[in-house]
């Protein structure tokens, strides 16, 4: 009896060099990003949400607030302005 055949073995797999400007899987975005962008298009274009207008508050608060603030911020790698606006859209979501 004849030995089975051992098929010769392939390189493995390699990155190619310009893999990071040429991925070959697209990043997925978090599902409610995508919720979010949905509009009234019948279309399958996925468009940017619409802009809120922003304005502009003066606030009078203790410097010691304002401290934890800035550093609460820092912690999560947002501006102060950001940390506020994303507490107060916690706070007054229905």
């Amino acid at each position: 009896m004849s030995e089975p055949s051992v098929p010769n073995q392939r390189p493995a797999l390699a990155k190619a060099a310009d893999a990071d400007l040429h991925p070959t899987t697209p990043k997925l975005e978090p599902i409610d990003d995508l919720a979010s962008k949905a509009g009234s298009a019948t279309s399958d274009v996925m468009r940017p949400p619409k802009k809120e207008k922003l304005v502009t508050i003066k606030l009078d608060i203790p410097k010691s607030v304002r401290k934890a603030l800035r550093i609460e911020a820092e912690k999560r790698g947002l501006s102060v302005n950001q940390l506020i606006i994303a507490v107060l859209r916690d706070r007054t979501r229905p």
